[in-house]
């Protein structure tokens, strides 16, 4: 490409994408800057930057605040409909799983979680929030609301590894159905920063209600994953018995 006087972003793209694809540039490799990437391939900073920005929008490569551009690195396959817990399946994949506390609180439940959960107006739900990650890496937020009064005493237990693991071992709560919303979304300037990612950065938003067998509704839980960091991966089995 050196020969050529006008380079477009499509250009560098496909040759940004090459790299990665034939392995010059490794997963977590830094990127060349944009002014060295202008220079070798003879275009504009305003190009390259706006090459950048498009395998970004890919999941290709992704910013760290300060640090600069970076290949991303190997995504994790997530199912959601299945009741798998994040710490047993990114471990099975070959990645060092870690979950973080961010806070834990009681609430007084809102008109819309009261509709969302099939809940009473007067109910008190216990919000928890953590930040869960991959290989040092964050990958997604994550807001939990249990109903209290159908868990007795789930404000004391430790919720920061696995809620699933506590529901099923200390009440006995088998999870019958689950319900799930996914939609594309954006970062706050506050999610963002959690995640080392610019405002704005776009997510994967999974919502989801989890049923006992008796039909209550036991959680209600908001995802927010960088969409570079997970393959979304659902097994259809269309055999009959």
């Amino acid at each position: 490409m050196s020969g050529r006087k006008t380079v477009t972003s499509l250009q560098v793209v496909e040759y940004l994408r090459n790299c990665i694809e034939h392995g010059d540039l490794q997963p977590e490799d830094k990127l060349p800057s944009e002014r060295v990437i202008s220079e070798q391939l003879q275009t504009t900073r305003v190009t390259a930057r706006e090459a950048l920005k498009q395998l970004e929008a890919e999941g290709a490569i992704y910013r760290s605040n300060r640090r600069g551009w970076f290949v991303t690195p190997r995504r994790i396959n997530y199912d959601p409909s299945r009741n798998t817990f994040f710490m047993d399946y990114v471990a099975a994949q070959g990645f060092t799983p870690y979950s973080t506390e961010l806070g834990k609180e009681r609430i007084e439940i809102t008109s819309r979680l009261a509709r969302k959960m099939d809940a009473a107006s007067d109910e008190t739900l216990v919000k928890l929030e953590r930040v869960r990650g991959a290989n040092g890496r964050a990958v997604y937020l994550e807001t939990i609301y249990l109903r209290e009064n159908l868990l007795p005493g789930i404000f004391d237990k430790a919720l920061e590894r696995s809620v699933s693991t506590v529901l099923t071992r200390d009440y006995e709560q088998e999870f019958s159905t689950v319900e799930l919303d996914i939609t594309v979304g954006a970062l706050t300037a506050e999610q963002a920063a959690l995640l080392d990612a610019p405002a704005g950065y776009t997510c994967i938003c999974v919502h989801r209600i989890t049923r006992n067998a008796n039909g209550d509704v036991l959680e209600y839980d908001r995802e927010f994953w960088r969409h570079d960091s997970l393959n979304l991966n659902v097994l259809i089995d269309n055999r009959k018995g």
